[in-house]
């Protein structure tokens, strides 16, 4: 098996055993966490005003960002999956304020897409990149048929520029960690270099998009780009 098929097994969560460079990451806000945070909380508010719906939360990590935004709009249900054990016992404490029934499970985004189960929400954060590029098709196959009428899967990803291979991409992208992302040791942005260089395979928009018009979602508007960084919203057409 070569590296892009593998690449969701080579990742495994193993960015949570880098635990202190990801939380200066998130921190320091250099993937755009917040204003993607809020655009997600915007989108969820205009389609469950009043709360009451199932979320299936794909690669929750530590549910860090997610969780504050569950306390404003809860859910009547979550259910959270990752591969990293380290994330999902951080994301047990970080979710635990929670009213609704949580449950979080070792699982990775395919297999969790698999349990005859629908849902309202399928939120996804910085995961779906990690796939092979058929691999990314069946998710969208799997969670266009999880979607509960009226359902809504949320997408937050880095993607490619139109017409950007990936490896103008990777020097881009490193590039821009060079020069931008201040407050890190040469050895935390070597480790990242790693870290995407073995395990980042994200695709330009269009192709996302044929792929969910193929699966049988309809894309909605109101994506705004932060660098390579977006939010996707589909709907079942």
């Amino acid at each position: 098996m070569d590296a892009h098929a593998n690449a969701a097994n080579a990742y495994s969560g193993e960015i949570f055993d880098l635990w202190d460079t990801y939380k200066k990451v998130v921190v320091k806000d250099f993937m755009f966490h917040a204003a993607l945070s809020e655009e997600v909380e915007r989108a969820l508010r205009a389609r469950f005003q009043g709360g009451d719906f199932s979320l299936l939360d794909l690669g929750c990590g530590d549910a860090h960002v997610f969780a504050p935004i569950l306390r404003r709009i809860p859910p009547a249900s979550y259910k959270g999956v990752d591969l990293s054990d380290t994330a999902l016992a951080l994301a047990a404490e970080n979710l635990k304020s929670l009213c609704c029934p949580v449950r979080l499970a070792h699982s990775d985004l395919l297999s969790a897409l698999s349990d005859d189960v629908a849902y309202d929400v399928i939120h996804s954060s910085f995961v779906l990149h990690h796939l092979a590029t058929e691999d990314k098709a069946e998710f969208f196959r799997r969670a266009s048929r999880a979607l509960a009428p009226g359902g809504l899967l949320l997408l937050v990803d880095t993607m490619r520029d139109e017409g950007e291979s990936r490896d103008d991409y990777l020097k881009h992208y490193f590039d821009w960690i060079e020069k931008d992302w201040a407050g890190l040791s040469r050895d935390e942005k070597d480790a990242i270099f790693e870290h995407i260089s073995t395990s980042d395979y994200p695709e330009p928009v269009s192709l996302l998009d044929h792929q969910a018009r193929a699966a049988g979602l309809r894309r909605l508007p109101g994506d705004v780009p932060h660098r390579w960084h977006h939010l996707m919203r589909f709907e079942r057409a």
